[in-house]
């Protein structure tokens, strides 16, 4: 597998080298930052005195910006393949995105440091961005994770339950980890009214339809080697994901994009987005 990490020396950015000690060492991982120089076009600098300053401003950063990747480099895991850098001027984002398109990662791992729905919506952050258009799987991390040993595998449909099978056969993990693999099923609705006790029996009926159309899932991870198990959640289906992850306590919640993409996602916000800025636990969005 290939991986990059994206380290701006931020301790969100730290909490993703660290998370690395999770991930099985990768046949390739690359460390990007990037230097963001601000914009010093104004009327009363005069052309020379901005040039000046501008490259004053660059060699400042370059030195941090090799402190933060010297850093980095040393807190990697052991066992790890030594790293590959890259170090440039200009956006973030479009840093990590050239590089994971050049290099055909498979994971980008970056921080998030927890822009607000609306605050994001209007500016953007990087973790928001980088995941709108990622050429592949992205793992945010908000917070320190000290272990990683159960999943929420969320499954919509038969494209993304696809492409997190084909993710999980990477065998990304370091340890053996343990599966719930989840589905929202809708509600049934019926034309002529029940009773309680009717609308109860319908819910288990469809559970068990639920399960029994999930089983060909956990079934093909058992093989993987992995251990599985299908639950079934009811409402709406992002903060059903949230609840199921903490009653199960999942270390990290895997999930794909659910279908939502360009203008729409940007404004109003998919499953994923809703469940990546309410969940306490890092969150893998798989491409």
């Amino acid at each position: 597998m290939k991986i990059i990490v994206a380290v701006d020396g931020s301790s969100c950015s730290k909490h993703a080298i660290k998370a690395l000690a999770h991930l099985a060492p990768p046949e390739e991982l690359t460390l990007v930052h990037a230097m963001n120089l601000p914009d010093f076009n104004y009327a009363m600098i005069t052309p020379e005195l901005r040039a000046e300053v501008q490259a004053e401003m660059e060699e400042k950063l370059r030195k941090e910006g090799e402190g933060i990747l010297t850093q980095a480099q040393e807190e990697l895991p052991s066992d790890f393949p030594k790293a590959q850098t890259v170090h440039q001027v200009g956006h973030p984002v479009n840093a990590i995105l050239e590089t994971a398109q050049s290099a055909k990662s498979h994971l980008i791992l970056l921080g998030a440091r927890g822009l607000g729905q609306v605050k994001e919506v209007i500016m953007g952050s990087t973790s928001h961005r980088v995941l709108m258009h990622a050429p592949c799987s992205t793992m945010i991390i908000k917070k320190p994770l000290p272990r990683l040993k159960k999943i929420l595998l969320a499954i919509e449909g038969q494209e993304d339950t696809d492409t997190a099978l084909q993710f999980l056969a990477l065998q990304p993990f370091r340890e053996a980890v343990f599966i719930d693999v989840f589905a929202v099923w809708p509600q049934p609705q019926l034309a002529w009214p029940v009773t309680l006790g009717q609308s109860k029996l319908l819910e288990l009926h469809a559970i068990e339809e639920a399960q029994d159309r999930m089983k060909p899932v956990t079934d093909k991870l058992i093989r993987m080697n992995y251990s599985a198990e299908a639950k079934v959640g009811m409402g709406d289906p992002a903060y059903a994901i949230l609840e199921q992850a903490k009653a199960s306590q999942a270390d990290l919640i895997l999930m794909g994009t659910h279908g939502r993409g360009g203008l729409a996602r940007f404004l109003i916000g998919s499953v994923s987005h809703t469940v990546l800025h309410h969940a306490d636990c890092p969150v893998l969005i798989v491409r």
